[in-house]
């Protein structure tokens, strides 16, 4: 199994569907995939009860491409690299792609000593920015609507883009369920 890992450089809007599609996106060659440790993700509950917390990833730059992701390269990325660009996370197995983790950067730790340079990129799912989102409810105008209906009524407050959902909208109604907007 390999993985592919890209990075929508170019992107402008959290909400807009991504485009993958420049040879710069894809940095899978600036990782050492042999490593232990270059790349790791968790996701879902850790527990029965509670709130379910976003997921979140952690990738491992070969200190040999380091400054390709400095703020200060002049190269091709540079003024391309900052927080809440979308990455994609496949593994390549069998022939097929499989999806392991699509989400946006949060942070990205730099090194820059000479004999320990290092770049990590930690990167969140879509829960995290829409827990970043204030939506309000405005009991006053409601809707009959199903529960995956309630659902779309929340992303579409926050802006989360259609092309990036999937939602089962069968199923009974909820009865006089707020309309959201964005606060």
């Amino acid at each position: 199994m390999t993985y592919e890992i890209k990075i929508d450089f170019d992107a402008t809007n959290w909400a807009n569907t991504p485009n993958f599609s420049e040879d710069y996106d894809d940095i899978s060659g600036d990782i050492d995939m042999d490593s232990i440790n270059f790349i790791g993700w968790k996701r879902g509950k850790e527990q029965e009860e509670g709130n379910a917390p976003a997921a979140t990833l952690e990738i491992h730059i070969t200190p040999g491409h380091c400054d390709k992701y400095s703020p200060f390269t002049t190269g091709i990325l540079a003024n391309k690299i900052r927080p809440w660009l979308p990455i994609r996370v496949r593994a390549y197995y069998g022939g097929e792609y499989y999806n392991e983790f699509f989400g946006f950067i949060s942070r990205i730790s730099i090194n820059p000593h000479i004999n320990e340079q290092t770049v990590t990129l930690y990167c969140t799912d879509g829960t995290d920015l829409l827990a970043r989102n204030m939506e309000t409810e405005d009991a006053d105008n409601t809707v009959s609507t199903s529960g995956g209906g309630a659902i779309n009524l929340i992303l579409d407050a926050a802006g989360w883009s259609h092309s990036r959902r999937n939602i089962d909208t069968t199923g009974g109604n909820i009865v006089k369920y707020p309309t959201c907007y964005e606060f």
